[in-house]
């Protein structure tokens, strides 16, 4: 038999070689690199964001010439300015102490000066006087009467109309006082009686005056009346006005009307 070369011996010669070249390379070198591949797709990476980004924004301005950043929000209000209000919004709505534009007198109103209640005041033409221990009264004429305008009432009964209107001077200072002391001496013994309010008046011309609501059956109809109170030194002026209750409205215009043409005489 031939004889065994030396390398038969199964392995290798590189295995029975090993020179230890893999461990004798410097790991510094090798370890570098990695590093640096990453710090450079990292920049190249932030070009193209940046790169992207600045081409989004010129093609938005080129689709949007006229938006600008700060077109895109509403302009602050100057501080110390208050916000508009939207032309559809609502007005606060008026408080209890809120008055009403005052009223105007008729230049058909008839003027008398009452010398017994010290009183300046007018009336509608043509209705009649009733004077009583309380004050003094203007009455509208009974129906299918013709008054001194030519013009024929159609409503009310043989003693007059329900509308009416009167001024009661009452010595005192107390406003309470002196519209009670009207009410029970005209009113209060009515058939039908009914006191409705008493509070403060709604009035351009005296905002503090005081007044008084009720109602009571006149001959079979319910007739409003509203009283108000007017201070005058020593005494209270009580101004009185009457419609039907059907038409109570008008009873409160009567006393406005009045309160405009009175003044203590």
């Amino acid at each position: 038999m031939r004889g065994k070369r030396r390398d038969d011996h199964g392995d290798s010669p590189s295995s029975i070689e090993d020179t230890g070249s893999h461990r004798a390379q410097p790991r510094n070198a090798t370890a570098g690199t990695p590093l640096l591949r990453r710090m450079l797709y990292a920049v190249v990476i932030l070009a193209v964001a940046f790169a992207v980004g600045g081409g989004a924004g010129f093609i938005w301005q080129k689709i949007n010439p006229g938006k600008t950043a700060t077109e895109a929000r509403p302009a602050a209000a100057p501080s110390g300015t208050a916000a508009a209000v939207p032309s559809g919004s609502a007005s606060p709505a008026a408080g209890p102490g809120a008055t009403t534009a005052p009223a105007t007198v008729p230049a058909d109103w008839v003027t008398v000066t009452d010398t017994k209640q010290r009183a300046k005041f007018s009336h509608p033409p043509g209705w009649n006087q009733r004077r009583d221990n309380t004050g003094v009264f203007f009455i509208e004429a009974p129906a299918g009467t013709t008054t001194g305008s030519g013009t024929t009432t159609g409503s009310g009964t043989a003693t007059g109309g329900p509308r009416m209107v009167g001024v009661a001077r009452v010595v005192g200072t107390d406003q309470r006082v002196a519209l009670k002391a009207v009410q029970d001496s005209e009113f209060a013994s009515q058939p039908g009686f009914t006191q409705d309010r008493s509070g403060q008046a709604t009035d351009t011309t005296a905002p503090s005056g005081q007044e008084l609501v009720g109602s009571y059956l006149r001959e079979g109809q319910r007739v409003t009346y509203v009283m108000r109170a007017v201070p005058a030194g020593d005494v209270v002026y009580v101004l009185i006005a009457r419609s039907s209750s059907a038409q109570a409205d008008t009873a409160t215009t009567l006393v406005e009307t009045l309160r405009a043409s009175f003044s203590p005489a």
